[in-house]
């Protein structure tokens, strides 16, 4: 694509060596080069190496302990949405403006593997909270389907006047809700009588078709190009598909998906 757009070789060698060596994340204007979704594998590599750290230090926290490490980073991811959000926009219309400027700070905001750090060490802690619990606590068992409800109702936030953009509704509410609510279902899990939702989460399709979305996070992007992409499809097809297509390009993408997922993922050398 970059040839026939006619992308200096330099440039095309520095795109490959940042996505070969996943360190795009680190370069907001080359985090969704080639195949967009890939930056989540270099934001995800870089905080995997921190993890060890992370795991002993969390293991030496209390449940105390634990909470206000999750309340203090909830409250640093808050207000760095709301500093781009001070700098860009509030709201989700047209959430990268006209400027240059405004992609490059909504890619720092979303892409950045400090902030995908951040998140990954609330996970963390949430998951170390419950192997705490005592049996008084798990005895308390809270309604998972109650915070599931929460953590997605903001989407109605979009019928109304504030459409807050995503980066402010997913520090501020969903991220917390729904951790909220996979605590929630870990305790309802291992319950005498899990709840429906529990039971509906752990059935067989549902798991099958989890086992899928890393690949489809992955392909979905490479395959839209094939199918959408003017430059791409143009040279394919002889113009853009329809968007009576879309579900074949759905298709498309599921398929490919169980390919990678059943030949590649699950493959020994991955695996091991």
């Amino acid at each position: 694509i970059d040839e026939w757009y006619g992308t200096p070789f330099k440039t095309m060698a520095f795109k490959a060596f940042l996505n070969y060596s996943l360190l795009q994340a680190w370069f907001p204007k080359q985090t969704e080069a080639w195949n967009q979704p890939s930056w989540f594998l270099s934001a995800l590599t870089t905080s995997n190496l921190a993890m060890p750290i992370v795991l002993r230090r969390t293991a030496t926290l209390g449940k105390a302990g634990l909470r206000n490490v999750f309340k203090v980073l909830a409250t640093v991811s808050v207000l760095q949405k709301l500093a781009y959000s001070n700098t860009s926009r509030f709201r989700t219309h047209n959430i990268t403006a006209t400027g240059s400027e405004y992609p490059l700070i909504w890619n720092m905001t979303r892409f950045h593997p400090f902030w995908s750090l951040l998140e990954m060490v609330m996970g963390v802690v949430a998951a170390r909270d419950v192997m705490l619990d005592t049996a008084e606590d798990r005895a308390r068992l809270e309604d998972p389907l109650a915070w599931f409800a929460a953590a997605h109702a903001p989407l109605l936030l979009r019928a109304t006047h504030f459409d807050l953009n995503d980066g402010l509704v997913r520090s501020a509410i969903f991220v917390p809700l729904y951790t909220r609510f996979l605590m929630a279902l870990h305790r309802d899990s291992r319950s005498q009588s899990p709840s429906l939702i529990t039971r509906l989460l752990r059935s067989a399709p549902i798991t099958g078709l989890g086992s899928l979305t890393f690949s489809v996070f992955l392909l979905h992007a490479p395959i839209g190009q094939l199918f959408y992409k003017k430059a791409v499809a143009t040279r394919l097809w002889g113009a853009p598909l329809r968007q009576n297509s879309f579900p074949l390009y759905l298709v498309t993408v599921f398929l490919a998906s169980f390919l990678v997922n059943e030949c590649v993922i699950k493959s020994d050398t991955v695996q091991r």
